[in-house]
């Protein structure tokens, strides 16, 4: 798991794939405030998308954890507050919901070790897939977010130019 501010990432960008840094960068130029919520393509085939979300969040007990396969996600808050917990996937993680052929997506209920951090507008989270994951937490009561979500698959990680 990496968790940064955007305005940061200039000089923290070199520690960490180019990929990555592909996706921030596409991060800095859009202007998000002119996009509908919805899925945006950032390279073609399902490689890299964005998926811009509005929802308002809610107690951690009340949302499942999950994880994926074959996509790195890179979770950026535009607006609102949002505290999102992680956990690195252990063998004692019980999935309760599979969904991993059709959206590489499975969900836990309890997860084990399992740390909150705290995201306001400009930060983000880059979650691996040995990063489980609870997204849309609150953090100081209930807050309207809006983030784009970036899911970057596996095979951009292996390639010399992504």
């Amino acid at each position: 798991m990496i968790i940064c501010n955007r305005l940061d990432w200039a000089r923290e960008k070199h520690a960490f794939h180019p990929v990555i840094d592909q996706a921030i960068s596409w991060i800095s130029r859009t202007d998000f405030s002119t996009l509908a919520t919805g899925k945006y393509d950032i390279l073609p085939d399902n490689k890299m998308f964005c998926l811009l979300q509005e929802m308002e969040t809610v107690p951690a007990s009340d949302m499942r954890a999950e994880s994926h396969f074959s996509y790195v996600d890179i979770q950026y808050l535009l607006q609102g507050k949002e505290a999102i917990g992680v956990a690195r996937a252990t063998a004692d993680h019980q999935v309760v919901e599979d969904r991993a052929a059709q959206h590489d997506i499975v969900f836990y209920q309890h997860t084990h070790n399992e740390s909150m951090i705290a995201l306001e507008p400009g930060m983000f989270a880059v979650f691996f897939p040995h990063d489980v994951h609870r997204p849309c937490c609150q953090s100081d009561g209930v807050s309207a977010i809006r983030k784009a979500v970036i899911k970057i698959h596996l095979s951009l990680f292996t390639c010399e130019n992504p």
